[in-house]
């Protein structure tokens, strides 16, 4: 039986057995998982718990044929997790402890930990966003929204993680990635975007992302296995991905982005728009 780190959380089974989780923790049947349960009734890459801010649990399935449970109740979407929460896949159950989140003292400690550690560090930053998710999740038998969902966030990540990225926070009906400047290429990122829009192509479901070039603050929790994003670049790709909802466009580029990539990227003005936020208008180019 391992022992689970002294500060972080583990999955409990049934057994007694504790799984240790650090980062972002893949839970399935076959070997590549980092929790591998082996039962007929786990699909290969069933479901995720992802680490992301100071200490926050995500519960992440995808879009596996038999769902996965929350408290006996099947999640539809990205889901924060509690200490003490029953999480079924297939036949398995399995009990989250998770003893410091409750801990006001332990999370100041772990905020303390991130300032001490900041750093700007230059990065392509990529929000995702489902389109109209809403009457979407209203039209679909729950069962059926979960596996497009699951379905959608499982190439989504394997296609960020496949050309080196990041993801760092999980939205609901969307995600956060990053690649810090250093260690990618202005050619992998246009293969990612290229990748994304390619997936646009299927309609299943419609999403929308915009990608953004800039300094941000990053703060590492090392023993946690995560980084914590932070500073005005951040609010910035949000508030572009909302005008590009309210432009109707599927895919958008900022300034930086477009300068940063040049002539690798034919792009489209959409104009000069003013942020909330934000002293001077901020352009927006679609691709």
């Amino acid at each position: 039986m391992n022992a689970p780190p002294e500060e972080g959380a583990w999955l409990e089974a049934a057994d007694g057995t504790r799984h240790p989780i650090r980062g972002s923790c893949s839970l399935g049947r076959t070997a590549a998982n980092t929790i591998v349960l082996e039962s007929p009734k786990v699909s290969r890459r069933h479901a995720l718990i992802h680490l992301q801010n100071v200490g926050e649990l995500w519960l992440i399935d995808f879009g596996s044929s038999n769902g996965t449970f929350l408290n006996k109740r099947r999640i539809h979407h990205p889901i924060r997790l509690n200490d003490g929460d029953q999480i079924v896949i297939g036949d398995q159950t399995l009990t989250l402890r998770h003893p410091f989140a409750i801990s006001k003292e332990y999370r100041t400690d772990l905020v303390q930990r991130t300032l001490r550690e900041i750093e700007n560090v230059p990065c392509w930053l990529v929000v995702t966003d489902i389109r109209g998710f809403t009457p979407l999740s209203r039209s679909m038998q729950s069962e059926d929204l979960d596996v497009l969902l699951g379905s959608w966030i499982f190439t989504c990540k394997e296609v960020i993680e496949n050309h080196h990225g990041i993801i760092n926070k999980y939205l609901g009906d969307g995600f956060l990635a990053y690649w810090p400047e250093a260690a990618t290429s202005r050619e992998e990122i246009v293969a990612v975007m290229s990748a994304l829009k390619e997936l646009q192509q299927r309609q299943w479901p419609e999403f929308r992302f915009v990608v953004h070039f800039g300094a941000v603050a990053m703060g590492g929790v090392a023993s946690m296995g995560e980084e914590s994003l932070m500073g005005g670049e951040l609010n910035l790709i949000f508030r572009l991905e909302k005008l590009a909802s309210s432009l109707g466009q599927p895919c958008a580029l900022s300034e930086s982005a477009h300068t940063k990539l040049g002539e690798l990227v034919p792009v489209h003005s959409l104009g000069e728009f003013e942020l909330k936020g934000f002293q001077t208008k901020c352009a927006l180019f679609s691709f």
